[in-house]
């Protein structure tokens, strides 16, 4: 026999019968083995008291006047207090159909009268054997499930990190590819605009150089801000490396024109509300998504970055 995993005298036993001798004979036999015993003479007492302090096993007599042990079985069993309860039927008759039907409401042993002591003491132990092991692997279960839990926390964590950005908590490198290619795909099977915009801070190197590179980390967070403000949750923002920025921007019409002033205005506005010295500066360049499969996400960045480049010349012509 294996060990159990709670004493006797930590086991608590519910007997239901309504013969007071039947009642004497089990409580001596299972108090002998250091068991606590408690009684009830019917059924409706029985139910009271499983419910207000559960046991840890039921015998219970099946036939018994004004609710017979088959009724209180079905009663303990729709309870979520009482389901688990292992319930060991006890009777004086030993015919099949009682049995059969016994096991059929949810008993997990039959022991017929007069009672054999040893018969008794085995099949409790065996109950209770089964009870303990069965919670040991709920708990066990449990805690393999909190483990899993926390492992793919863990790793959705992990994955997270890798496409994110630790500075500004955009979308890296890897993160825009990963997501962009999936939607760029999606907008040629659909045939759906988007435009993909290049987006670069003037003067970054130079206010790294001169003011350090606090104030320059400060200038990529406050952009990537000022970015996620300016466009909608569905687009895709990303930092590339360095002072570069992607966004990928699912659009129902293929006017790009739209994206310079909405962008300046925000600009403006962050310049006012901050006075920072040197003032946030950006260049750009936007391309449409051309809806040809031949075209991919990479010739889209290059034209991109190419139209951003245009339009950073641009801006040092002007200012010479």
């Amino acid at each position: 026999m294996a060990n159990f995993l709670k004493s006797p005298s930590e086991t608590n036993i519910l007997i239901v019968d309504d013969a007071p001798d039947n009642l004497r004979l089990l409580i001596k036999i299972l108090e002998s083995e250091g068991y606590i015993i408690r009684k009830s003479l019917n059924g409706r007492m029985a139910l009271q008291a499983a419910y207000r302090h559960p046991p840890d096993l039921i015998l219970l007599d099946i036939f018994m006047p004004e609710m017979n042990g088959f009724e209180v079985c079905q009663q303990l069993k729709v309870s979520k207090i009482t389901e688990q309860i292992p319930i060991i039927f006890i009777s004086i008759l030993d015919q099949i159909n009682d049995k059969v039907q016994a096991f059929e409401l949810g008993g997990q042993d039959y022991i017929t009268k007069p009672f054999q002591e040893l018969e008794v003491l085995m099949r409790v132990r065996n109950q209770l054997l089964i009870k303990q092991q069965y919670q040991k692997l709920v708990e066990q279960n449990q805690h393999l499930e909190y483990e899993v839990q926390e492992r793919l926390k863990a790793e959705a964590e992990v994955r997270q990190l890798s496409l994110t950005d630790e500075l500004t908590g955009l979308y890296n490198r890897r993160g825009f590819f990963w997501l962009a290619n999936q939607q760029f795909k999606i907008a040629q099977r659909t045939q759906m605009f988007c435009c993909l915009l290049f987006i670069d801070i003037d003067g970054l190197k130079q206010i790294n150089d001169s003011l350090g590179h606090k104030i320059g980390d400060r200038m990529l967070i406050d952009t990537a801000q000022l970015l996620k403000q300016t466009f909608r949750d569905s687009d895709i923002i990303a930092r590339i490396g360095g002072d570069e920025f992607l966004i990928l921007v699912s659009v129902e019409s293929r006017n790009t024109d739209e994206f310079y002033p909405r962008l300046q205005a925000s600009i403006d506005h962050y310049n006012q509300e901050h006075n920072y010295s040197p003032k946030l500066s950006i260049s750009f360049g936007v391309t449409q998504c051309a809806l040809n499969e031949k075209v991919s996400l990479e010739q889209l960045i290059e034209e991109a970055d190419k139209l951003m480049y245009e339009d950073k010349r641009a801006k040092r012509f002007v200012n010479n």
